[in-house]
């Protein structure tokens, strides 16, 4: 699908939103690797983990000009339960709670031309992690897996401007979904067998989340001015805390 004009303009300003922001993450992931130190990785782990996150809509009607959408923030946080086979291969999963949407402009609307909204998720990922062989202190690791992703919300959810001339509809089109899940992670651990673990994510939805109905009035049985389909995509950048559960266990204590 082709745009002209303002699309065109509104659509290059968030793609290079979009490498600027994978960017300065990518940096800061390689700040902290030069003064992180990475170790053995193998035994059971589990600790907290977040990460800020950002996602957005996604064109499947035509898009007028006065128009646009771009990323809006969320978060993740849960827990993390990692098992380490050997120095190099790790298997992880967990649960976590995450929270994701989307930020839709109506340029031309003066009594308010914002609509945003993000949804409420649980997701359960299950992870290959893989340290990469780029020296003998390497810190860096390589993460590929899935996510069954389930959504928390009801559907048929309606916001709108203040007077009711920007109007979206969500219709809910799947509760659950498979996501693709890619990552680059920086892995510290301390002494005590703990690692520190901040990384770049990106996951993938392989079916449409919620349908967005856009309307120029408040009337719903009129025409949709246009649609535009979310998916629950995002990237983002996190950090979890993995204690070793050999740290757990009580100290034997001797009486003579």
């Amino acid at each position: 699908m082709t745009f002209s004009g303002k699309k065109n303009t509104g659509k290059t300003k968030n793609n290079f939103r979009f490498v600027v922001m994978l960017k300065t993450r990518l940096i800061v992931l390689t700040l902290i690797a030069s003064a992180s130190q990475l170790c053995a990785q193998k035994g059971l782990k589990f600790g907290p983990a977040a990460s800020f996150l950002s996602s957005r809509t996604y064109v499947t009607d035509s898009l007028p000009n006065n128009f646009n959408f771009r990323f809006k923030s969320g978060f993740s946080g849960g827990l993390s339960v990692q098992y380490g086979f050997t120095d190099r291969f790790v298997l992880g999963t967990g649960a976590s709670f995450t929270s994701k949407g989307y930020r839709v402009f109506n340029d031309s609307n003066k009594n308010g031309n914002l609509i945003k909204h993000n949804f409420n998720n649980i997701e359960i990922p299950v992870n290959a992690i893989f340290k990469l062989r780029v020296g003998a202190t390497s810190k860096m690791r390589a993460l590929i897996g899935g996510t069954y992703n389930l959504s928390l919300d009801q559907s048929g959810k309606v916001l709108k401007n203040s007077n009711g001339t920007f109007v979206i509809s969500e219709n809910s089109v799947s509760k659950s979904y498979p996501m693709l899940n890619l990552g680059l992670e920086i892995a510290s651990e301390n002494k005590g067998g703990n690692v520190l673990i901040f990384g770049v994510y990106y996951k993938q939805a392989f079916a449409n989340k919620t349908e967005l109905s856009v309307y120029n009035s408040s009337d719903l049985t009129k025409q949709r001015n246009f649609s535009l389909g979310y998916r629950g995509s995002y990237i983002g950048i996190g950090f979890s805390y993995l204690f070793d559960t050999k740290n757990l266990k009580k100290s034997e204590e001797f009486f003579y």
